[in-house]
């Protein structure tokens, strides 16, 4: 604790510090104790030497911090750090100068800027091929899904040397994307550029696509207009009732007949094209269905790997501390 603190070291008669902290327990109440048939309560006080003199509390509690000093040294620890928000402990209330005053000295401040110094922005190579799986092919996104981790580490750094940046601001572990501080922000900005360009080319061939059918209809209606005019030209000539007319009212016919057959023949074309364009898109859509599908099997057998992984790791450690045991 990094904060200021006051004690009062007051005379002994009077309710001071040392006063305080002078509770002692009876001799005779740790022998009755340490006699009990309740083992835990027994070597509670077993542990104590019962003898004329009283022991205060605060040695008792020097004698217990240290055995928990001892059980700490030979663990683990993992710590969690917990804030009081205010004083008077009512909800919804939040003390600004309460928060930072112990803040900076429970080291919480300091613990931020070394993390900033450093590589705060962590990420698994999974997570991050995962984020940018856009920018792979499908063999590509198959490896990393079923690959091993230097396959994944090999195509990270491929990713961020593609992104553009630096060695100096990131570093490749075993398993995980080490990252200076606001990497991850860039990453989100890439993710999101990447987007927009998708967008944007599947945005053109939609109008490209609309556009094209446009025109394919604008062509059908000029070609429906040019034979409505051959047909009204035909009419007229027939009406004509001289041998020339005729001629021309059988010319006009041909060449009607002739609209026709091209009309015809141009319809069934296009026709043609527009129904193997759309089987072109329904065996287009079908294969990604199929792609995504064998991407999530291979997520899931991952995920499966790596949860039997963790299991026999997490077996190994109980029999290794039962072994130690």
């Amino acid at each position: 604790f990094s904060g200021d603190v006051t004690y009062s070291g007051r005379p002994a008669g009077e309710e001071g510090f040392l006063r305080k902290n002078k509770d002692e327990l009876h001799s005779k109440l740790s022998a009755l104790m340490s006699a009990s048939s309740w083992p835990f309560i027994r070597d509670l006080f077993l542990a104590r030497e019962v003898d004329a003199r009283r022991q205060e509390v605060a040695r008792q509690f020097c004698l217990s911090m240290q055995g928990l000093s001892a059980t700490l040294e030979a663990t683990e620890q993992h710590f969690i750090r917990c804030i009081k928000p205010n004083g008077s402990r009512q909800s919804f209330q939040f003390d600004e100068a309460m928060v930072r005053g112990q803040m900076q000295s429970c080291g919480v401040l300091a613990a931020a800027k070394v993390a900033q110094a450093g590589f705060p922005y962590r990420k698994t190579f999974l997570s991050m091929l995962d984020e940018f799986r856009d920018l792979m092919t499908l063999q590509e996104q198959r490896l990393a899904w079923g690959g091993t981790p230097a396959e994944r580490k090999a195509m990270v750094h491929k990713l961020m040397e593609q992104a553009g940046f630096p060695p100096s601001e990131y570093a490749l572990g075993r398993t995980m994307v080490f990252g200076s501080a606001g990497l991850g922000a860039q990453f989100a900005e890439k993710a999101r550029e990447l987007r927009e360009r998708r967008e944007a080319d599947e945005r053109l061939r939609r109008e490209r696509a609309e556009a094209m059918s446009a025109e394919q209809s604008a062509r059908l209606a000029e070609m429906e207009r040019e034979r409505e005019e051959t047909h009204a030209a035909m009419i007229r000539a027939a009406e004509a009732a001289t041998s020339d007319a005729e001629a021309r009212r059988q010319v006009a016919e041909a060449v009607a007949l002739q609209k026709d057959q091209e009309l015809a023949a141009t319809r069934a074309a296009m026709e043609s094209e527009i129904e193997r364009r759309k089987a072109r898109a329904e065996e287009l859509e079908k294969e990604r269905i199929e792609n995504e599908a064998a991407l999530t099997i291979a997520k899931q057998e991952e995920a499966s790997r790596l949860l039997a992984a963790s299991s026999r790791q997490l077996a190994a450690e109980a029999a290794a501390a039962a072994a130690a045991a």
